[in-house]
């Protein structure tokens, strides 16, 4: 005799099934894909520009070295062939950056470093900014409560001016008026 499985037990059934075979194929493809791929990778190939981009050109222009405006430009154009021979010998861009820094100090480098005193120069930009919007906020708020402010003394003085003396006031100055003569 067999047995009969309600619609709703056999729903739950394949639910579960379907998760199980998808994470099946998809650990299948990733086998495949990394199996696919040869041994030995070769390393990225570093460019002069990944070097360039990230120091100051010496010949004072100010400018980065990758977009140094002159053509014959008497330190980049050295610059730009030594970093150039020195990548095709196997340095990588951070030792060509360290050895420019070793030589020229930090201010050859296009942005400093994120570390030491440095530090500084990537949150003041931040600071100052978020500093300035909360010196805009209160003032903003004391002009607003200066005017709510004087609106309030405003008021305040047209009431009495319209309401008169209060009749104590009023009372007393009679008093007096009436003992003077």
């Amino acid at each position: 005799m067999r047995h009969e499985i309600s619609p709703r037990r056999e729903g739950r059934r394949s639910a579960r099934r379907i998760p199980l075979h998808l994470g099946g194929v998809v650990a299948l493809a990733l086998f495949l894909a990394v199996a696919g791929l040869p041994a030995s990778m070769p390393a990225y190939a570093y460019t002069t520009s990944d070097v360039s981009s990230k120091i100051i050109c010496q010949c004072g222009c100010g400018a980065v070295l990758e977009d140094c405006p002159h053509q014959d430009c008497g330190w980049g154009v050295p610059a730009k062939d030594l970093i150039s021979k020195q990548l095709a010998s196997g340095k990588t861009p951070d030792e060509l950056l360290q050895y420019y820094v070793s030589q020229y100090g930090q201010k050859i480098l296009a942005a400093p470093t994120k570390e030491g005193f440095n530090i500084t120069a990537w949150v003041m930009p931040f600071a100052l900014l978020i500093a300035g919007g909360l010196g805009i906020y209160y003032l903003v708020r004391l002009w607003v409560q200066e005017g709510k402010d004087r609106e309030r003394r405003a008021h305040d003085t047209a009431s009495v001016l319209t309401a008169g003396p209060p009749d104590d006031l009023v009372r007393r100055f009679n008093d007096e008026l009436s003992r003077f003569d």
